[in-house]
């Protein structure tokens, strides 16, 4: 099997055009292999010269002219070519810093020389063995120098750029976040383009030696700019290449997970991710076939079980998934359920790579909570990738009763470390979610849901959550400055909470086939628990997060609709049941609740006319909750003509309403 990086595989495609102006090894062997008396004493005396003297490329290029006009009159560039070459020769004769340094100033002047360096370098070591190990050895000390800030840039710009970063990176604690996020503002590998043509040489010719020397570097500029050389990163990224470096990176993650900040694994982690992400930028056309999607879909799934193949062929495979799996859970939780399944989006990617890394989990046991050096945000995300494993039939589901426990606050934990780890583990989540109860809620609910008593768990879990609750009705004590805050930042976890439960319901329901079953009675009385809850929060809380629970409210009348048999016939058959006809509350229990408030109720109206396209079930409703809906109508729109703005209308959806 041929294993390529997508983007390599479409390069293939594409015509390749020659560059003339660029010099090859090749070339530089039949230059060499022109000269059957090989190379004169002139030669010779120019390296000598570059070795010994301390002139200037205009100096070099008229020794070298001279030469070629001897000896290579016909060549095609062959004074650049010869120029060239003893510059490789000088760096085999004395590969030291010093001589290094010249020619970097000599290469910093001439276009020609910075980019055939490497390929005349390697010629020469062709000719020459003993050039492979001199310029193995030059490159260990020049990276050594560059690692330690002894070996500078021709660009003084270049220079400050280099230090600036690091003095960032050492200041940073998120430090392994930071490579996560594909080191943000750096310049990326031309920073340190100088030294690229020295590196080159080092890969070809020692490969191993060339991982083992970068990856003892604890700064992530420099390494992730030398991968480059070895085809790893921009322009012509080769998977063979990341494969080899995979299985030949020390170990980034200790046991638990712990990092131990070395940034070769990650950063090749992160080259992973972007080759996975280009598979639908490779596809030129805006407009995709359904066939097209599924190629799309098809490419990144195979792609991504190329990486975690490679992956779990390492011993440290399970704490390298325990770390990397939390940030890709990160990525998938910004989005909406329609955003993830979309091809050209990022989470597409993202679910692809954890479903395999479950897949590809077998017997390695993976740490139950996230390490002690980890981000506070960490801890959630992974448990959320815990369960996406649950749920797949990877692992057991892990266990909710620490989780649990977060929540089961005294009015004294707010302000102490137990509220403040709860509201920094959440903070992400509750930033993120998008949905009702969306992604991240329905993997933090699942672990209760196939528990003994899913419904039980979350009514205790609410009534422990009472400090919450008093927070946002009252405010902390302890809050001198901001209430607001502390009150906003309760009510989106009891907000978080409450998603929770209703997924929770959502998954009971989707099993239940009875509405006389122990299970479906359980998930009536959870419903009923999670509208009570609603109304409470719709009466304290007077913060931003008020319009959320007016949206949860439509979304309880949709699950009261569709979760009862609508025949009224106990005994019908029917898929799903959970409800009797009779279980409060019921849907006109719900809209009676809202007839005080015109904007509410046409809400909730429309949402259940969306979701049934049964007319006579919702002119049930509303005659039982005594509701005239033309009155409602009128109201709407009066208030509409007074505000737009305030009170915006949908006129198709109003419309629709009138027929019923």
């Amino acid at each position: 099997m041929n294993e390529q990086w997508p983007s390599e595989r479409h390069a293939e495609k594409r015509e390749i055009f020659a560059d003339s102006s660029f010099k090859t090894a090749q070339d530089f062997l039949s230059l060499l292999n022109a000269l059957p008396l090989g190379l004169p004493k002139a030669f010779d005396d120019i390296v000598s010269w570059i070795m010994e003297q301390d002139g200037d490329l205009s100096e070099l290029e008229q020794r070298t002219a001279q030469l070629a006009d001897e000896i290579a009159p016909t060549i095609p560039d062959g004074k650049t070519m010869l120029m060239t070459l003893a510059c490789g020769a000088a760096l085999e004769r004395t590969p030291s810093l010093r001589t290094w340094t010249k020619i970097n100033a000599f290469k910093y002047n001439s276009w020609q020389l910075a980019r055939w360096l490497s390929e005349a370098m390697t010629a020469y070591a062709e000719m020459n063995p003993s050039a492979c190990n001199a310029y193995v050895e030059l490159a260990k000390e020049a990276f050594a120098a560059l690692d330690n800030f002894t070996l500078k840039s021709q660009s003084a710009r270049t220079n400050e750029e280099r230090s600036g970063a690091w003095a960032y990176w050492n200041n940073r604690q998120d430090r392994l976040e930071e490579i996560w996020w594909g080191l943000r503002g750096w310049s990326g590998f031309m920073n340190y383009e100088e030294e690229l043509p020295l590196f080159q040489v080092f890969y070809k010719l020692n490969p191993d030696v060339f991982i083992r020397t970068i990856s003892r570097s604890a700064n992530p500029y420099l390494v992730s700019a030398l991968l480059f050389v070895a085809g790893i990163g921009a322009f012509s990224p080769r998977f063979s290449e990341w494969k080899r470096m995979i299985a030949a990176a020390p170990a980034a993650f200790e046991d638990g997970g712990k990092w131990n900040s070395s940034v070769l694994m990650p950063l090749l982690l992160v080259e992973a991710r972007n080759q996975l992400l280009q598979v639908p930028q490779n596809r030129r056309n805006l407009d995709l076939t359904p066939g097209e999607r599924d190629e799309i879909k098809q490419e990144i799934t195979s792609t991504a079980e190329l990486i975690v193949t490679a992956l779990a062929a390492r011993q440290d495979a399970s704490t390298t998934f325990a770390r990397w799996t939390p940030w890709l859970m990160r990525q998938i939780l910004g989005q909406t359920a329609k955003e993830i399944a979309d091809v050209k989006s990022a989470a597409l990617a993202d679910d692809a790579l954890i479903d395999v890394i479950g897949r590809k989990l077998g017997d390695s046991p993976l740490p139950q909570t996230s390490p002690g050096d980890a981000p506070l945000w960490e801890a959630w995300c992974y448990r959320c990738a815990l369960a996406s494993f649950a749920y797949n039939g990877h692992i057991q589901a892990p266990a909710w009763e620490g989780f649990g426990d977060e929540w089961r606050l005294s009015p004294e934990d707010w302000g102490g470390d137990k509220g403040r780890l709860l509201r920094e583990h959440a903070s992400l989540i509750t930033t993120l979610n998008k949905e009702i109860p969306g992604v991240a809620a329905n993997l933090l609910a699942y672990p209760i849901a196939q528990s003994l008593s899913p419904a039980e768990v979350w009514i205790g879990l609410w009534n422990d959550a009472n400090t919450l609750r008093e927070i946002v009705e009252f405010g902390d004590s302890d809050a001198v400055e901001d209430e607001y805050s502390s009150r906003s930042e309760a009510g989106r976890l009891l907000l978080l909470l409450f998603r929770i439960g209703l997924a929770i319901f959502d998954q009971g329901a989707a099993r239940s086939s009875d509405n006389n079953s122990l299970e479906a009675r359980s998930l009536a009385r959870l419903f009923k628990e999670l509208n009570s809850a609603t109304c409470e929060m719709r009466e304290i809380d007077s913060t931003l997060n008020h319009d959320e629970w007016f949206s949860v409210v439509q979304h309880l009348a949709v699950r009261r609709m569709i979760w009862e048999n609508p025949s009224g016939i106990e005994s019908a058959s029917m898929n799903f049941q959970v409800f009797k006809a009779n279980d409060a509350p019921t849907v006109s229990d719900i809209l009676s609740d809202a007839k005080g408030n015109v904007i509410e109720l046409v809400g909730i109206l429309q949402s259940l006319s969306l979701n049934s396209p049964d007319a006579s079930r919702l002119k049930t409703y509303l005659n039982l909750a005594s509701i005239d809906l033309s009155n409602i109508v009128h109201s709407i729109r009066t208030l509409n003509q007074y505000h737009p703005r305030k009170y915006p209308i949908d006129e198709a959806q109003l419309q629709k309403l009138g027929t019923h």
